[in-house]
């Protein structure tokens, strides 16, 4: 499959079943304000009309109509699926099919993307697309995972194996099966340079504490895999993951009892089943939480402070053709 999602006709069929089945319906609200916080930080012009730029369920697209208040929004995307979702959660937007030739002649200030263009199946052709969009004078922000070295993530890459894949452009080997890719600052400035555009601002996440707060935060399946020392390179890099892998399995499991209690609460219709799981876990979450909690200030407090290190394993990019 993950060769085949680079035919255009296979990479439609697949997303249709994926948002279907309710794939990113949302994402964690201190993901989203960060995206808003940033946005709100551009130097954009007051008013404008705004494309999101495969923007799925329109999570995003609300968050830009959000953060731009004054602006016309839209969001577009192959899945005729996620449209149907987006027009339903999101009516103050507009959206329409990525290929609708009737939406051909929109012309944007701005394109944003969010987690876009690691999944396109032709990554020239976006960038095509993507300009085809977009004004002579026009700006824009792409959110995507990092290529750059010297990331938490791309040294334990470095580590195994199979860490990372050099027939679909390095892609590190624990991505989701609709990566076809992983780009650095350095490609995505090249390609987008072609049509005009220049970095004018980057932003980075997860250099390291990020990185552990959601590989902890995953399950402990996941974990054992992520750090198999079996898929060391050497004799020194099997003992360091598996240094890792009993590291990251103690954090995670010291804050699953809050994970669990909190997940089961959220659950708006619950059984008694449900109520005796999150009364069986009220007390030991609230020993838990400490440890989670610490856990997600130090991500948030590398994030203030380090959010200009382009050794971040997700970048925020902004260009800008004058």
């Amino acid at each position: 499959m993950k060769n085949e999602l680079y035919q255009k006709e296979i990479a439609i069929d697949f997303y249709e079943n994926r948002y279907e089945q309710g794939y990113m319906d949302e994402w964690p609200v201190e993901k989203k304000q960060r995206v808003f916080e940033i946005l709100r930080s551009l130097p954009l012009p007051e008013t404008g009309e705004a494309l999101d730029y495969g923007c799925g369920n329109g999570v995003f697209t609300d968050l830009l109509r959000q953060a731009l208040p004054k602006w016309k929004i839209y969001g577009s995307d192959i899945s005729q699926n996620a449209i149907n979702n987006a027009k339903l959660r999101f009516p103050e937007c507009t959206f329409f099919v990525s290929d609708n030739d009737l939406k051909s002649d929109l012309k944007f200030d701005f394109l944003f993307s969010h987690h876009v263009l690691e999944h396109v199946f032709d990554i020239e052709k976006a960038m095509s697309e993507i300009n085809d969009y977009l004004k002579p004078q026009s700006h824009i922000m792409h959110i995507l995972p990092c290529g750059n070295s010297d990331s938490f993530e791309y040294q334990l890459c470095q580590l195994r194996a199979d860490g990372f894949n050099p027939d679909m452009e390095n892609r590190f080997f624990f991505e989701d099966e609709g990566h076809v890719r992983r780009l650095t600052t350095q490609r995505i400035s090249e390609l987008v340079k072609v049509h005009g555009f220049e970095l004018e601002k980057a932003f980075y996440s997860n250099q390291y504490h990020g990185a552990i707060k959601w590989i902890t935060q995953s399950s402990a399946t996941f974990i054992k895999n992520f750090a198999n020392p079996e898929m060391g390179k050497d004799a020194a890099s099997k003992r360091r993951l598996a240094q890792l892998r009993n590291k990251f399995l103690f954090l995670s499991y010291l804050q699953l009892p809050y994970a669990l209690y909190k997940d089961t609460k959220a659950i708006k219709n619950k059984s008694p089943k449900h109520y005796l799981v999150q009364l069986a876990f009220l007390i030991p979450s609230i020993i838990s939480y400490p440890v989670h909690a610490y856990i997600n200030s130090k991500a948030k407090a590398e994030w203030e402070a380090n959010n200009q290190s382009q050794n971040g394993s997700e970048m925020y990019l902004f260009f800008t053709r004058k």
